[in-house]
């Protein structure tokens, strides 16, 4: 896989989705003010995912407002206090609407903004896909799931240089020089259940310079991050998840699910 995955029918975009972070340049009424106002004009015409309980399968367009309470008011993914994901079948529709908000909030804050699709899982067999999904966590709405973990990464050019094949089998459990492997499957095992989980790959392709890779998006109940912290420490152990060694972490953003800004 390289820059031109999207030319394969594994790299075809199906919908994509965009997600802008928004840090305000001040934190006082009027700020606040401006702020809800162009979230409100944004979302018209996009089904609000605040309610998403019990639905896999989204409506052709839809927004989420989150808010980050411990956000450091600074420029960037990390320290943005306020953030919005929107989705669409039609990319051209995300632009308009990334426009839009950079329009109303010209001059009184910073966005910064990242692109994902959804593709056909990539990695994956019959065994494994029912492995990950069958018991899986369905979505929830926001007053049940409050917690939004957006994680962006990249793969080093040493794991495109390999075959798909080869990259396939870092998902599974495997036996290497020292002992038995978990994989990235296993060592993930413990949020199947609990945690949703949504992957965004970069609509354009693999391997482009100052962008991402994926984006990875998840969604919990408060007594469930301690089980998402565990299993990003299991991820990280490359005795347990090999993989990990070729991964190019971004920086995560957390938040709270939120009705509107």
């Amino acid at each position: 896989m390289n820059g031109s995955v999207g030319t394969n029918h594994l790299g075809v975009n199906l919908a994509f989705t965009k997600f802008l972070f928004v840090s305000p340049a001040a934190d006082d009424d009027a700020a606040r003010t401006r702020l809800r106002s162009a979230g409100g004009l944004v979302a018209r015409g996009f089904f609000n995912d605040f309610e998403a309980e019990g639905r896999d399968a989204a409506p052709h367009e839809t927004i989420q407002f989150f808010v980050n309470d411990e956000g450091r008011e600074q420029p960037g993914l990390t320290g943005a206090r306020y953030a919005i994901q929107v989705s669409s079948k039609y990319r051209p529709r995300l632009q308009d609407t990334e426009a839009e908000l950079r329009r109303r909030l010209t001059g009184s804050a910073v966005i910064t903004a990242i692109d994902g699709a959804v593709r056909v899982p990539q990695y994956t067999s019959a065994e494994m896909y029912a492995y990950a999904y069958k018991h899986a966590s369905p979505r929830q709405s926001g007053r049940l799931h409050r917690n939004v973990i957006i994680f962006p990464m990249s793969k080093k050019a040493e794991w495109w240089a390999m075959s798909p094949l080869d990259r396939h089998s870092y998902f599974y459990p495997h036996t290497n020089g020292t002992g038995p492997v978990k994989g990235h499957a296993r060592a993930a095992e413990a949020g199947i259940s609990c945690i949703c989980r949504r992957i965004f790959y970069n609509p354009d392709g693999t391997g482009r310079p100052n962008e991402f890779d994926f984006v990875n998006y998840f969604e919990c109940a408060d007594e469930q991050l301690p089980t998402f912290d565990a299993i990003c420490r299991a991820l990280r152990d490359e005795r347990q998840n090999p993989e990990w060694r070729y991964v190019v972490e971004g920086p995560e953003w957390r938040g709270k699910r939120v009705l509107k800004w």
